[in-house]
């Protein structure tokens, strides 16, 4: 009976030590440069916002294996009275239903405007982030979000600014559960929700003098839910979750989350994010817009035929849900778009044989290319698709010189080249 005891009591011993050690084991599954923490945060802040239909906007603490405090889903400005509000392009949390744009900038005065450079140009960037951004020109900031999580809404931000300038955006999906990067959704209480931020940039004389895409820097800074710590990976500085699942739950209390510090100067021009991976492209469905009205009232802004923005994110649309993204303006150009567009586009091999290759400038959605013509060297027309093609088939054709025609919205866009 004594013997049984004793055995009873080493392993009761046993099964506190690898109790304790859960911690360290799940962190030596993985092999990145986070910080790991697992559960839940505990809640510091209830709720940031109110908004009737919206979710609760709280944050909270979670201590990572490593012993380091984060804050969760991110350290933000959103209760920092000096950080300037965004004004709204539409908010019904505050009745702002504005049905375009020219009603939404009615609204607006001078007051509204951040100067940066006093004998600056006017920019007025329009937004829409699901759910939270800050925006910095220069180092500056320009503009908050006024709705932390829920309803959705789109905002303007304007300043005064000399070309060349930066552009950095803090970006927040955030989450019910804190810490584990989820939300009571579709009958399930841990959904990863999905994130992704569009914006247009114009100048005072409606100039469209930036918008998201690619050519953008893009770089995660807190990912969760992790299920197996085994699945993230890294290559260089791009931090992927692509295998790690994005599954609903109702049981993800025990699930992980990784963390990166935020580099303090982030928001400077002088900061080096060369290293950084480009931003990932992602459609209007696969964001879920297209029943938003903060965001379907403004589509010949975000989804202008020459110039449409595209929504960004970092390589995880659904488990980053802190991502920093950056880009530099480059100085005031007197070149006209279309000019700039027919500089931009390739055709190649020039001269041909029996097909051409097209490659457009990357701030040219395909899906608004409304048909493509070919000329002849007395300007008849032997060829016409109504849609884009990057591989055009030549075959039939005699030699000589040939225009290639792009209708892209209201603009035509011309490259001659030849047939030897």
């Amino acid at each position: 009976m004594l013997k049984d005891l004793q055995n009873i009591a080493i392993m009761n011993k046993y099964l506190i030590i690898l109790l304790l050690s859960i911690p360290a084991y799940a962190s030596a599954q993985y092999n990145g440069t986070a910080s790991v923490s697992q559960g839940k945060a505990t809640t510091t802040v209830n709720n940031l916002y109110t908004c009737d239909g919206g979710r609760k906007a709280g944050v909270g603490i979670i201590k990572s294996t490593d012993n380091i405090d984060w804050t969760v889903p991110a350290l933000t400005n959103f209760t920092n009275l000096s950080f300037p509000i965004a004004p709204d392009l539409h908010n019904i949390c505050v009745g702002a239903n504005n049905a375009n744009v020219m009603e939404a900038l009615s609204t607006l005065t001078d007051d509204d405007i951040v100067t940066i450079n006093p004998d600056g140009e006017v920019i007025t960037a329009y937004v829409f982030a699901d759910n939270y951004f800050e925006m910095y020109i220069n180092g500056v900031a320009v503009g908050k979000d006024a709705v932390p999580f829920t309803q959705f809404n789109s905002s303007i931000v304007r300043f005064k600014v000399n070309r060349p300038f930066t552009i950095a955006m803090l970006l927040v999906d955030w989450e019910e559960n804190l810490g584990l990067g989820s939300e009571l959704n579709g009958g399930f209480a841990y959904h990863p929700g999905d994130g992704g931020m569009v914006a247009v940039f114009k100048d005072s004389s409606d100039k469209t003098v930036a918008i998201t895409n690619k050519s953008w820097k893009a770089q995660t800074f807190y990912t969760s839910p992790i299920i197996d710590l085994k699945c993230p990976e890294e290559s260089g500085t791009t931090r992927l979750s692509n295998k790690c699942s994005t599954q609903d739950s109702n049981n993800g209390s025990t699930y992980y989350a990784l963390h990166w510090k935020r580099p303090e100067d982030f928001m400077m021009p002088t900061f080096d994010d060369s290293l950084w991976p480009a931003a990932n492209e992602y459609t209007n469905s696969t964001i879920g817009v297209n029943n938003k009205p903060a965001y379907t009232n403004f589509t010949n802004i975000f989804d202008d035929p020459i110039s449409d923005a595209q929504f960004i994110w970092s390589t995880n649309i659904i488990l980053d849900n802190e991502v920093v993204v950056r880009y530099n303006v480059p100085a005031l150009s007197s070149v006209p778009l279309g000019a700039q567009i027919k500089s931009d586009l390739q055709i190649y091999p020039n001269p041909a044989t029996n097909h051409i290759s097209i490659k457009l400038p990357e701030y040219i959605n395909k899906e608004n290319i409304k048909g493509m013509e070919l000329y002849n060297s007395i300007g008849k027309k032997v060829k016409f698709v109504d849609t884009f093609e990057e591989d055009v088939d030549l075959n039939g054709l005699v030699k000589g010189f040939y225009t290639l025609q792009l209708n892209i919205g209201s603009t035509c866009i011309q490259q001659k080249f030849i047939i030897q």
